[in-house]
């Protein structure tokens, strides 16, 4: 990633750190974030070597993909509101500089031709007590590299051979996307919903540490899914929901 390049892009002062490599651009956003960075710092690796996704899990992150931290003002909003308004902004940008149309898997899969090819990983950053900052990462497969076989099945990418994909003007227009969305959440959840294939699907999930299956009906204001489950609604915040075969 070129410094120069996302700044230019970007069309403001914002402060933007690049590195060849990192463990985890979410987990440096923090300490940065920790440290007084300022509403807008972003964070960029060209490579991740302990990349994260939720609940722990692992995010692979081979060279040649854009993964990205900007760390934001927490101003009391919810992870989800966070998170819903990256992927919609994902989405735009996606569109605007490779002309793919990206679906979304509630709450933070980017979905390409039925296989996941980024993630979003939102988590809070506590100062003197309180909630203050929140950190968004942000990882997506552009480049060629083979997926380990675990992943081949449900993981893809973005690359299209001859096509390379602008990286330094995707990401500056994913962060102009969410800052410009901020003071007007959650008017971004009507285009969320649009692009959520989760919708009106057959879901599986847990909940009250149970099996549960279901319609997903709709996404709430605060970026929540309300599944029809049996003769009522459940309210799923987060966790894992697998849409079920037709």
């Amino acid at each position: 990633m070129n410094q120069e390049r996302v700044q230019a892009f970007l069309g403001q002062a914002l402060p933007v750190r690049c590195f060849s490599s990192l463990d985890s651009t979410n987990t440096y956003a923090k300490r940065w974030a920790a440290q007084g960075a300022p509403h807008g710092a972003s964070v960029f690796a060209g490579a991740q070597t302990q990349g994260r996704g939720r609940r722990g899990r692992s995010f692979f992150s081979p060279e040649g993909g854009l993964y990205m931290s900007l760390i934001v003002d927490s101003a009391g909003a919810s992870p989800g509101m966070f998170t819903t308004l990256a992927a919609v902004a994902a989405v735009a940008a996606v569109r605007e500089v490779a002309g793919q149309d990206l679906r979304i898997k509630w709450v933070n899969d980017l979905i390409f031709d039925g296989l996941k090819v980024g993630g979003i990983l939102t988590e809070g950053v506590v100062l003197d007590g309180a909630l203050k900052k929140a950190v968004i990462g942000i990882g997506m497969n552009l480049g060629a590299a083979d997926m380990p076989a675990d992943l081949a099945r449900i993981a893809g990418s973005l690359f299209v051979p001859g096509q390379e994909i602008d990286r330094e003007k995707l990401a500056a227009l994913i962060i102009r996307g969410i800052l410009a969305g901020l003071p007007l959440a959650p008017a971004h959840l009507d285009a969320y919903r649009a692009s959520c294939l989760t919708l009106g699907q057959v879901v599986s999930f847990e909940h009250e540490n149970q099996p549960c299956q279901g319609l997903a009906m709709d996404i709430d204001d605060t970026g929540a899914l309300t599944v029809q489950a049996g003769s009522g609604l459940v309210r799923l915040i987060a966790g894992d929901v697998s849409i079920r075969p037709a």
